[in-house]
């Protein structure tokens, strides 16, 4: 049996056994929510440990790459080989049809073949600029701000209770 894996100081590892399900669920629906439920584990807990942890998050990431690969596999198998769907007559099971989705066909058609099925009447918007790097900055900046109108605040207070 593997050691739990440490949350921190204070809190109760995630133990590897139910971590080890989290990722196999993760792979097998593309649910985090399916997977931390069927590994019995907090959806809070593991955000929290995919946000602390790079190696817990590249196994969150290709864990969840599968699951929707999966995903995309079920509905082209949907889409080109229907399901099945009851017949009733008389309020009885009397058969059934093969339904194909034709939406989800167009969508996945879309999806890998945009220069084909894609809209060719509408233009594609341009893209805003987004400089995260300065955006970054900015906040930094607005952080700092903030913090050093903070500490002369304390200061000032500090100087009226020492009167």
């Amino acid at each position: 049996m593997s050691p739990p894996e440490s949350r921190g100081p204070g809190r109760t590892p995630l133990p590897a056994v139910r971590v080890n399900a989290f990722f196999h669920h993760l792979g097998r629906t593309g649910s985090v929510t399916v997977a931390a439920n069927r590994a019995q584990l907090r959806r809070s807990a593991l955000y929290e440990r995919r946000q602390n942890d790079d190696d817990f998050a590249a196994r969150w990431a290709q864990a969840l790459d599968l699951g929707v690969e999966r995903l995309q596999d079920n509905a082209m198998n949907r889409a080109m080989n229907g399901t099945p769907r009851p017949v009733w007559r008389n309020g009885q099971e009397v058969g059934s049809v093969r339904q194909f989705d034709n939406r989800l066909l167009q969508f996945l058609l879309k999806a890998h073949r945009p220069d084909l099925y894609g809209d060719r009447g509408k233009a594609a918007a341009p893209a805003l600029p987004f400089d995260l790097v300065k955006r970054m900055a900015d906040a930094e900046a607005r952080l700092a701000e903030r913090e050093k109108k903070a500490g002369a605040a304390k200061k000032t207070k500090g100087k009226k209770h020492a009167k």
